[in-house]
């Protein structure tokens, strides 16, 4: 009787087991979307504040009370102006003679040199309307001055424009008192003191 007993146990408990056996096998557990998804990761860009008072931060002077600092003005020099070179006007002194020039006539010497024109004309043996030529050397009176209306023909000082045909000796003779050798300091020539239509000089 107990030997049925034993074999009817053991046939119950092997059909167990092998029920148990026919179960699907279980799965691992999903991940929860909450478990699943990744924290992100914030990058920092910017250096980070320093407190105050830690080490690395400068810190403002506390000013004292009625103290005020003025802020400093930059000073700048006045810009100083280069003088220009003083231009040194020849002095007309009277010579014994004096060959005339391209442009140039008797009563302009009498003019430029403060002569008395008929002791010119006199002391050279020539009237009034002879004409010289260039390169006539003329003997000038060591006595005498200009009479009449002043040495001046033109008002000067002034700025006079070349016209065809002038010259330095021309010009001179057009103002009357003017020397040719005041024209050249002046505007600063040179040799051969060619001038051109249109040229501006300034008259001293």
């Amino acid at each position: 009787m107990r030997k049925k007993i034993v074999v009817v146990a053991s046939l119950i408990l092997f059909a167990v087991v092998l029920s148990g056996c026919k179960l699907p096998a279980s799965s691992p557990p999903e991940p929860s979307e909450e478990i699943a998804m990744t924290t992100p990761i914030v990058i920092v860009t910017e250096e980070p504040v320093t407190p105050p008072g830690e080490p690395g931060e400068e810190t403002s002077e506390v000013e004292e009370p009625g103290v005020t600092e003025e802020p400093e003005e930059d000073f700048f020099a006045p810009p100083t102006s280069t003088p220009e070179p003083t231009i040194a006007v020849p002095t007309v002194t009277r010579p014994t003679q004096y060959t005339l020039r391209e442009g140039e006539f008797p009563f302009c010497i009498a003019r430029r040199f403060d002569l008395d024109a008929s002791a010119l004309l006199s002391l050279n043996n020539i009237s009034p309307n002879t004409l010289l030529e260039p390169g006539t050397t003329l003997q000038i009176p060591q006595t005498g001055s200009w009479e009449g209306d002043g040495r001046m023909r033109n008002p000067h000082p002034t700025t006079h424009i070349v016209a065809a045909g002038e010259t330095i000796y021309s010009i001179a003779c057009y103002y009357g008192d003017v020397s040719p050798e005041a024209i050249i300091a002046v505007n600063r020539l040179e040799e051969p003191y060619t001038l051109s239509p249109g040229q501006a000089l300034s008259i001293p």
